[in-house]
């Protein structure tokens, strides 16, 4: 008779297929962005590899950070989850302050610049909206256990939503929606899968409609993208321009695709096609079935990560490592639902794929902590 048996065991291997395909997204990422940046790169520099010598290095920096955090013992990082999300904080109202240090780029004061060189990238530094991310996943995630361990049979509303209206507050002032989104969603879901009660994220309606509001008196970027999502036809060669050509190069690319280094719309005519906007050259030279693939890689991560949460050793890893799978799924979900026009354009980048510093480093932190936590799973074995 075969039965189920579950078994423990303190240390394994980690999960493989997560990492083999992370790894795959990784490469597949450098191949598009230097195919992406060719035209832009000699028009700026003169050369054809200035993107892609800088995405190589930030990949460095991001395997680095990712491999000294798949070596602590797990609960260093919830000893050090209030400690991180300080410095994220402090970050966060740093670049507010203008200074040598802060700038203003694409409409956003998210950007900060440290003066150390690096060989190939230049000034150190990036944004901290994207480190305050993973800070803010593995602060409730210790908050949530503590409370547990106190005995809350519920854990409390308000421990949920001060951190994240915090973290949410200072990158709105940043003129960062994007972010401002994700981060919004991330504390939700880390509620949620913190054991959350119903009624009380029926709660989380009038704030909700707050902010939509707040935004839609303040912020003219939300506006327009509000209008263009509803009518794409307003300002074409302005406001519109970007998701037309971005249209135009998914529809150009058909069933299977023009080609690998056989798009049109890199020559200049898709604005930041590196960065927010690489699916939709990926889509033009690889067609509807490679960018299907390309989803179902997504996907398979996204479903590797949940089973490693579902089998973590403790509640701090299994809301940690929830957390760090929905960030990557809700920001894979968000970048292609708005390249596609499902939801307005919200400006943030494609996990592993697109050209990004800040973005692609804290990214692969993240999986290296998921992949830690992989090797304390249950193992379940059939016998």
């Amino acid at each position: 008779m075969i039965r189920k048996k579950v078994k423990t065991s303190p240390i394994h291997a980690p999960d493989l297929t997560l990492l083999g395909l992370v790894i795959l997204l990784l490469v597949f990422g450098v191949l598009m962005v230097y195919d992406a940046s060719v035209v832009e790169s000699l028009s700026l520099v003169g050369g054809q590899y200035h993107y892609l010598l800088r995405q190589l290095a930030w990949v460095g920096l991001g395997l680095t950070g990712g491999f000294l955090a798949f070596f602590p013992d797990l609960r260093v990082f919830k000893a050090l989850s209030l400690p991180f999300f300080v410095i994220t904080i402090l970050a966060l109202l740093f670049v507010l302050i203008p200074s040598p240090f802060s700038s203003q780029i694409g409409g956003s004061r998210s950007w900060l610049a440290l003066p150390i060189e690096i060989p190939i990238l230049g000034s150190l530094g990036g944004q901290p909206s994207e480190f305050a991310k993973l800070g803010l996943i593995l602060y409730l995630a210790a908050l949530f256990t503590r409370r547990k361990r106190e005995g809350e049979k519920n854990v409390r509303f308000l421990d949920f939503l001060f951190p994240t209206a915090l973290v949410c507050g200072l990158i709105i002032l940043e003129n960062d929606i994007g972010n401002t989104v994700i981060a919004a969603l991330l504390g939700v879901t880390s509620f949620f899968f913190a054991g959350g009660a119903l009624l009380q994220m029926l709660l989380l309606l009038p704030f909700a409609a707050g902010g939509l509001v707040f935004f839609w008196f303040f912020s003219s970027t939300f506006q327009n993208r509000i209008r263009l999502w509803l009518d794409s036809s307003i300002d074409p060669q302005g406001l519109g321009y970007q998701l037309r050509q971005i249209a135009i190069a998914l529809g150009s690319g058909g069933f299977f695709g023009l080609g690998l280094g056989e798009s049109k719309q890199k020559y200049g005519y898709i604005p930041e096609a590196t960065t927010d906007a690489i699916f939709a050259i990926l889509g033009e030279e690889i067609g509807f079935i490679g960018a299907i693939l390309v989803m179902l890689v997504f996907l398979i991560i996204i479903y590797r990560g949940f089973l490693i949460a579902r089998d973590s050793p403790d509640d701090f890893s299994q809301l940690a490592a929830a957390g760090i799978t929905a960030w990557f799924g809700l920001q894979t979900i968000i970048n292609l639902a708005s390249l596609t026009g499902l939801i307005p354009w919200t400006g943030i980048t494609l996990p592993l794929i697109s050209y990004g510093g800040s973005s692609l480093v804290v990214t692969l932190v993240g999986f290296g902590i998921l992949l830690n936590i992989s090797r304390f799973t249950k193992r379940r074995s059939i016998r």
